[in-house]
């Protein structure tokens, strides 16, 4: 699932001081990080999603400021509760340290609502007269005072922001906006950010509220504030929302307010954002996962801690497909895609192999060639640096192949067949009598394991090309996945393919037609009276390769892969 900008999946992080509280619809993750630096990870099913009815306009500004603002305190309780202070026998200072950040936040945070609601009430008023003079209109004396009021406000903004321990909170919020947001130039900030809505919320309050100046008595008025702050909340988080969904270009008008409640995270931050976002998501796909409990993770490693990360860091090396952060895991832990899904922690063991095989993927090196393993046609193969691991656009080969063999016993003969791959898959699939050739014999070695595992029996032998195939000996199906590449381009591909790939089997000579050259030359003599020639071609070749087998009258067609590529081209007697 998609984090940045889903929103109809009702996905909210709350700041704590030390972590965040984390809800995806109406699952709740805590996550935390402890006084010795490790990551606590804990979830909950509520009774309530942030926002009850979140596709309704208006409503959902409302519930967002009860529902939220009962989830933020609910979230700082919990931090408190499950981040207890050192023991007796550590240093005191440490403990005093300790205490005096939750202290101090807390207390700043109180300070600056009773002075938001006491001294915003009163100084603004008399300063505001006074600055207005006695000579101008009522509306003008009340706007000066609804920009004093808005201005007060601002100020204790910062002076909450001058406590580090608001700073480690406002850290937090960052992270959560960035798990959230993705990867956006700001990032750090996000409209419906909880608390960015509720400064958002008071800072038009202070304004609307000072430029009516509504005349009744002192418990109505209670009513009307109350009544006119919850149309405030309402209209906020429609513009807000509107921000987040479609005003991305202008998103800089919303650092006016986010700039208060943000300030650059760290990598722990980070960290416990996106796992308790992960976790999140893993117990929405999957009802049958079991919630963690306080006690339940032990010496063990919170799985959406490890998910996290791995999907982070191969991220930052420019892999962005999940599902390549399932298949690590998965292959790691010999388990599949949906079986990882429904774990809820996993051991030091297990998560240190991960983290060392993490290493290897960042640096370039494929997860096939890593495990040295990989699946072609539903069938397994073993790979290595000897031979290319097969892809999923050559398998539109095999098909063909399979199409114009039938249940007929014919000779078959793959040329270039390196892991075997493709020689393998037609013998698995068919009557044929399959010969398998290459030019190396450490890819022959590779591709006789494959043979053996799976059950298949192929005939394999050394040879370039037609080199060592017995003279006179006919085919009725050739098939060929050559060396494509031109050799001054095979320096600029992914550094997966140029440093972990053989360049004998990339490397198509300078305009990297040289083996379709060889081949047209070379394989009349070998090719049935009613024999078919199958080859893989690279992108935009298809007009090359077909005006050299039409020159010896052969007909041709071309399919086209997944991708609507020019992939394989079939070559029959004219």
């Amino acid at each position: 699932m998609k984090s940045g900008y889903n929103f109809y999946v009702n996905s909210f992080i709350f700041p704590c001081f030390n972590g965040n509280l984390c809800f995806v619809q109406n699952n709740a993750v805590l996550c935390l990080v402890k006084n010795n630096g490790s990551i606590f990870v804990q979830s909950f099913k509520t009774k309530y999603k942030p926002i009850l009815h979140y596709k309704i306009p208006f409503l959902r500004g409302v519930e967002y400021l009860i529902f939220g603002t009962y989830y933020f305190f609910w979230g700082l309780y919990l931090s408190f509760k499950n981040t207890p202070v050192p023991k007796l026998n550590q240093k005191m200072s440490d403990s005093l340290n300790i205490k005096s950040s939750y202290i101090f936040g807390v207390v700043a945070f109180l300070l600056a609502i009773f002075l938001a609601v006491i001294l915003l009430g009163i100084v603004p008023t008399h300063l505001g007269y006074l600055l207005s003079g006695a000579s101008l209109s009522i509306f003008v004396k009340k706007l000066i005072i609804s920009i004093v009021k808005v201005a007060m406000f601002y100020l204790l903004l910062l002076f909450l922001y001058s406590f580090s321990s608001m700073r480690a909170l406002y850290k937090f919020n960052s992270a959560g906006n960035i798990a959230l947001n993705g990867q956006t130039k700001f990032n750090m900030h996000r409209a419906t950010n909880y608390l960015n809505f509720i400064v958002f919320c008071w800072s038009l309050n202070y304004f609307v509220v000072s430029l009516l100046g509504i005349e009744v008595s002192v418990w109505l008025k209670a009513f009307v504030n109350i009544a006119i702050f919850a149309l405030i909340a309402m209209l906020s988080y429609e513009l807000l929302y509107l921000f987040d969904r479609y005003f991305n270009k202008i998103k800089w008008a919303i650092l006016v307010t986010s700039f208060f409640v943000t300030a650059k995270p760290a990598s722990t931050e980070l960290q416990t954002a996106n796992t308790a976002l992960s976790e999140g998501n893993l117990m929405l796909e999957n009802i049958r996962r079991e919630v963690i409990n306080e006690d339940s993770q032990g010496g063990n490693v919170a799985f959406s801690l490890c998910y996290s990360e791995v999907k982070e860091r191969l991220k930052k090396a420019g892999i962005e497909d999940v599902a390549e952060t399932d298949w690590l895991i998965a292959s790691v832990l010999n388990k599949n895609r949906a079986e990882i899904k429904l774990l809820t922690q996993i051991s030091r063991t297990d998560y240190k192999q991960i983290q060392r095989v993490l290493e290897r993927r960042v640096k370039g090196e494929p997860i096939d060639k890593i495990f040295g393993k990989t699946e072609f046609y539903g069938l397994p193969f073993k790979v290595n640096r000897d031979v290319l691991t097969p892809r999923k656009e050559t398998e539109i080969l095999v098909e063909e192949a399979l199409k114009l063999i039938g249940k007929e016993k014919l000779e078959v003969l793959d040329m270039c067949t390196g892991s075997g791959a493709i020689a393998i898959s037609i013998a698995k699939n068919s009557n044929a009598k399959v010969t398998a050739s290459d030019i190396s014999e450490e890819a022959l070695k590779v591709a006789k394991l494959n043979a053996e595992i799976n059950e298949v029996k192929v005939n394999f032998l050394v040879s370039d090309l037609f080199n060592n195939i017995k003279k006179g000996k006919k085919f009725d199906v050739i098939t060929c996945n050559p060396p494509y590449i031109k050799s001054d381009e095979i320096k600029t591909l992914d550094r997966e393919v140029k440093d972990f790939d053989p360049h004998i089997a990339l490397d198509g000579g300078e305009d990297g037609l040289y083996f379709y050259r060889k081949l047209s030359e070379e394989i009349e003599a070998f090719l049935a009276p009613k024999g078919k020639i199958l080859l893989e071609i690279g992108k935009g070749q298809e007009k090359s390769v077909k005006k050299l087998f039409s020159k010896n009258k052969f007909s041709v067609r071309i399919v086209k892969d997944y991708s609507g590529v020019q992939r394989v081209i079939i070559i029959e007697r004219g």
